[in-house]
């Protein structure tokens, strides 16, 4: 992503997100890095950002643009993103993986669950999620009898 942006998706209508003045000062401060993750905003009005566009990996996942840019803007306005480009992008990379992931009690068929599976081995830090919770445990065949009361 540092050297090019997300796909996204153009919206047929503009989505609107209500803010306040300092995710207003948000949107300036985070102008670049929004077009590198794919977003295409403007302020309408002085309490309103419209969303033109918005990544297609968060559509595909079905996370709300309103509740996205909300946080994304409100970190920006209160100088909770790093004020460094580089290290901003990483923060709201994780972020959107975050609020992409798979969660528990989403139905993922067979063919879904394999190629998340093949997926895990291209990641580069694949053993952790981005707040630092453990993707995976190994559980001994000990540990599993003692689980279901058969030790």
């Amino acid at each position: 992503v540092t050297s090019g942006t997300l796909d996204s998706q153009r919206l047929l209508a503009p989505i609107v997100v209500e803010v306040d003045a300092s995710q207003m000062e948000g949107l300036e401060r985070v102008g670049p890095l929004l077009v590198k993750l794919g977003i295409e905003a403007e302020p309408m009005g002085t309490h309103a950002v419209g969303i033109h566009a918005f990544p297609v990996l968060l559509l595909e996942r079905r996370v709300d643009p309103v509740e996205f840019m909300g946080e994304l803007l409100a970190k920006a306005g209160t100088g909770a993103l790093p004020p460094d480009e580089e290290t901003a992008l990483q923060e709201t990379l994780d972020m959107m993986s975050c609020r992409a992931a798979v969660k528990a009690g989403d139905h993922l068929n067979e063919t879904e669950m394999a190629d998340l599976l093949r997926q895990r081995e291209d990641v580069e830090r694949s053993s952790r999620c981005p707040h630092g919770r453990p993707t995976t445990l190994r559980l001994s065949i000990e540990d599993l009898e003692k689980q279901f009361g058969r030790r």
